[in-house]
């Protein structure tokens, strides 16, 4: 076996952690390779050598075409160069495409470790994958019935295996979080709604403040909140889910942070913010009014959103004192958010599942 990871967002490198935690890498480690995002510490062998950048929106691909060109360009270098056995795009399946189309004849085996979330876009997605990959390794059960049954595997979600527990805060200090994003693109549309809806809030002494973000974009950030001496910032470390425990209450930019809150039981509102164009094109290709996993699944708004112009400082600041000041109303808001979770019957991430795959097909010439 010789095994390719390719990781082009900061999501999937945390899921890449999350996979390769097992001995069954370890032991192999000469054998398998990354590209992308990957952790410093890394045992295996990165491959990259080309400064990796987060891309989204249509406006922001047409703008870094020749960027996106010379990225393609590296990775076909590298896979031509190299007999890779097997390929595991996380996540990013758009830019996995070129590649199926540019190398399905060879002996490669093309999987995909979370795709695209085909329950919300047309069925054009789920048919290009029954027909083009190797394997697809999902994070969603639901996923099972856009699948041909041999090539659809569940490993349960990677959130489920890390997150703490609310602590069930009984201080008098309420601590609320605030999830910007992990793309400038999204913080740079997002930071001066927010930095309204803190001066609405932090009127309030007993009002705690903690700002997740990205080391990357921490200066930009800080100095757009200099005004707020009593923030504290939080990275993406170790601690990252021992912090979100202790929130009561927190706003959070839509993505993968809506499930690492809702696992954590903590209350919360979803907002974003696109250019127009980008959300027309977005709207027009999703099945679903709803943003938020809960909500998509329930066809309801479990967890309330705030989406292009509605999301403003003063709706968010009068919704969030609705619940806040009354004790029965957030306490339903919380239980719904579990009733809505516990449908979806989520399980642990179990990586045995893609190593039992890569044993499978390394034994025999078909999967």
């Amino acid at each position: 076996m010789k095994i390719l990871f390719v990781t082009l967002e900061e999501s999937a490198r945390q899921n890449l952690r999350s996979i390769l935690y097992n001995n069954f890498y370890v032991q192999n480690s000469n054998n398998i390779y990354t590209f992308g995002l990957r952790d410093n510490n890394s045992i295996f062998k990165d491959i990259t050598n080309i400064n990796i950048k987060s891309i989204m929106g249509v406006t922001n691909i047409i703008r870094n075409i020749p960027y996106l060109l010379k990225l393609r360009l590296k990775l076909y270098q590298i896979i031509s160069s190299n007999s890779f056995t097997h390929i595991f795009f996380i996540d990013s399946f758009d830019f996995t495409k070129f590649y199926l189309n540019k190398f399905k004849s060879n002996k490669i085996k093309y999987c995909q470790v979370i795709g695209p979330s085909v329950f919300i876009w047309r069925k054009s997605k789920a048919e290009y994958i029954n027909n083009n990959l190797d394997h697809i390794f999902s994070i969603f059960k639901i996923e099972s019935k856009y699948y041909k049954p041999d090539i659809y595997t569940y490993i349960g979600h990677p959130i489920f295996n890390m997150v703490l527990p609310n602590n069930n805060n009984t201080n008098k200090i309420f601590n609320i979080g605030i999830f910007l994003g992990s793309r400038f693109q999204e913080i740079s549309k997002n930071i001066n709604i927010i930095r309204n809806l803190l001066i609405l809030l932090n009127n309030k002494s007993l009002f705690k403040f903690h700002i997740f973000i990205t080391k990357e974009f921490e200066l930009y950030i800080k100095k757009i909140l200099t005004d707020f001496p009593n923030l504290t910032y939080h990275f993406n470390d170790d601690s990252y889910y021992n912090n979100i425990s202790k929130l009561d209450f927190a706003f959070a930019c839509s993505g993968t942070v809506h499930l690492e809150l809702s696992f954590s039981k903590i209350p919360h509102f979803i907002f974003y913010k696109a250019n127009f164009l980008n959300f027309f094109i977005f709207k027009y290709f999703v099945r679903s009014k709803y943003l938020s996993i809960l909500n998509i699944f329930s066809n309801m708004f479990v967890v309330k959103e705030f989406i292009q112009d509605d999301f403003n400082a003063n709706d968010m600041y009068d919704a969030f004192n609705l619940l806040n000041n009354n004790s029965d109303l957030l306490s339903e808001y919380k239980d719904n958010i579990q009733i809505s979770l516990n449908k979806l019957n989520f399980s642990k991430l179990n990586t045995t599942l893609i190593i039992d795959y890569l044993k499978r097909s390394s034994l025999t010439k078909e999967d």
